[in-house]
C-alpha cells in the first residue's frame, strides 16, 4: 500500500478541490506556498487533489474558484518564481517520472488509432517514392465520385515528400496522441473525419483536386486541443499559445506564397475552423 506524504504533516486535511494538469496543479501549489497556506497534493489516477487545513478552508476555496477561471493571471504564473523550494509530492514526483522521452514511452504515449494513421501514412508514402504514386494518387486522390465515396477523405493519408510527411505525422502523433488517450478513440475518429472531409472539400472547390496530406487534420487538432484547453483549463488536452501563434503564421506564410513548398492552404484554413467548432460544442456539452 502506497504511503502519501503530505507537504506539511498536519493532523486534519480538508479536500479542496482537484485538477487535471499537472502543471497547473504545480503552480496553484506554489502560489497557496507563497500565501502560507498549509496543504497537501495526492494522486488518485489521473487527477490531482488538493487538500488544506481546515482552518484555512475558505480563503483556500475563494482563490481556488478564482484560478479556475483565470489560471493565467501574473500572481499565479509568478507564484513559482517565488517560492525557495517547490513542493514535490509523491504525486509530482509520479507524474514526473512518466515524462521519459524513451522510445517505449513515445510508442506508449498515443493510442492504437494514432499509431495505425501514422504506420499507413508512412507505408503509403514509401510506396510512392519506390514508384507506385501514380497508380497511388489515382486511387486515392480527392473526388467527387459518388461511387467512390472514400475518395473524400484518403488524401490524407498521402505525402509528397519526406519534409511534408515528417511534418505532417510529428504533428499528428502529439495532437491526435493527447486527444485519443484523454477523450477516446471515438472522439479522434469523429474529429478527423469530419475535419478531412470539410477540409478537402473546401481545398477541391476552391483550388483543385490535386493536393494530399494529413496537414488538414492536424490544423483541426491543434485548433480542438487549443480552443479546448483554454475554455476548460483543467483539461490535460491544451496547446501552449506559443504554439498555436507559430502554427497560424506557418499558415499564413503559406497563403502569401513565402514558402519553398506548395500548401493546401485553404484545406489547412478549414480544418482548423472544423477544429474550433468541435472544440465549443464539446465544451458547451459538457457545461
Amino acid at each position: 500500500m502506497e504511503t502519501k506524504l503530505p507537504v506539511y504533516h498536519i493532523p486534519t486535511m480538508i479536500v479542496l478541490g482537484e485538477l487535471g494538469n499537472k502543471r497547473a496543479c504545480q503552480a496553484f501549489s506554489d502560489y497557496l506556498s507563497v500565501k502560507h497556506i498549509r496543504h497537501n497534493v495526492d494522486k488518485s489516477d489521473n487527477r490531482f487533489v488538493i487538500s488544506v487545513d481546515p482552518e484555512q478552508y475558505h480563503q483556500s476555496q475563494a482563490l481556488f474558484d478564482e484560478f479556475i477561471h483565470n489560471p493565467n493571471q501574473a500572481k499565479f504564473l509568478e507564484a513559482s518564481w517565488q517560492v525557495n523550494n517547490p513542493q514535490q509530492t509523491i504525486a509530482f514526483a509520479n507524474a514526473s517520472s512518466n515524462t521519459n522521452l524513451g522510445l517505449s514511452k513515445i510508442w506508449n504515449s498515443t493510442g492504437w488509432l494514432t499509431k495505425l494513421v501514422t504506420l499507413i501514412c508512412i507505408s503509403i508514402y514509401i510506396a510512392s517514392y519506390i514508384g507506385y504514386f501514380p497508380v497511388i494518387f489515382n486511387a486515392l486522390s480527392f473526388s467527387w465520385d459518388f461511387y467512390q465515396p472514400y475518395r473524400l477523405i484518403t488524401p490524407m493519408l498521402m505525402h509528397l515528400d519526406t519534409l511534408h510527411l515528417v511534418f505532417n505525422i510529428t504533428w499528428w502523433w502529439y495532437l491526435a496522441g493527447k486527444i485519443e488517450k484523454s477523450f477516446g478513440i471515438y472522439v479522434l475518429i469523429n474529429l478527423t473525419l469530419f475535419s478531412a472531409l470539410f477540409s478537402n472539400s473546401a481545398q477541391s472547390l476552391i483550388v483543385s483536386n490535386n493536393f494530399a496530406g494529413i496537414s488538414g487534420v492536424v490544423y483541426a487538432l491543434m485548433g480542438f486541443t487549443w480552443l479546448y484547453g483554454r475554455n476548460r483549463p483543467n483539461s490535460e488536452v491544451f496547446l501552449p499559445n506559443n504554439i498555436f501563434i507559430f502554427l497560424l503564421i506557418w499558415m499564413g506564410l503559406g497563403f502569401v506564397d513565402l514558402l519553398p513548398i506548395n500548401m493546401a492552404n485553404w484545406a489547412h484554413l478549414f480544418g482548423l475552423l472544423a477544429g474550433l467548432l468541435i472544440a465549443q460544442i464539446m465544451t458547451l456539452k459538457k457545461r
